[in-house]
């Protein structure tokens, strides 16, 4: 039988989501600027006309936005227990 979890998890487990996000994000700008400089030096508006471009630019950010997904609904469930808690008492 699965065990029901607290609002403390899933507070503990949108906090450490939305951290991980942001270590992503970040490292996905990083990733970013360094294919920007090694792929486009310049043309822009010729590497946006790729479509392929844009995906290979966007991949970094992927886990950001998984995980801020996840911390969201970790987060919103988290209020939706407390809420329930604070109308019983």
């Amino acid at each position: 039988m699965a065990k029901e979890k607290t609002a403390q998890e899933y507070l503990i487990k949108a906090k450490l989501y939305r951290f991980m996000s942001l270590l992503f994000v970040t490292l996905g700008i990083f990733i970013f600027c360094a294919m920007y400089v090694q792929n486009v030096e310049g043309r822009l508006i010729e590497a946006l006309k790729d479509p392929m471009t844009i995906t290979i630019f966007l991949i970094p950010f992927f886990p950001a936005a998984v995980l801020t997904y996840l911390a969201d609904g970790a987060e919103k469930k988290y209020r939706k227990m407390t809420e329930r808690n604070s109308q019983k008492k």
